[in-house]
């Protein structure tokens, strides 16, 4: 995912968002470490491994 970003010079770049859990806001490098790291889905939002651990099983899904 990623999306285009306009430097001071003017010229556009590439931009890398960085997955962020939306339960503690804590960020990872990008989603591929995310997934390693255990991070998970729950009811459709992602969440760091800590916050997912919190919800049974039967509520998050890797993603």
């Amino acid at each position: 995912m990623t999306s285009p970003a306009i430097t001071e010079s003017g010229t556009v770049s590439e931009t890398v968002s960085e997955p962020a859990c939306t339960l503690c806001g804590m960020t990872d490098i990008n989603f591929v470490r995310a997934a390693a790291a255990g991070w998970r889905r729950v009811l459709g939002r992602l969440a760091c491994s800590h916050c997912a651990g919190r919800f049974p099983a039967w509520m998050h899904s890797r993603f």
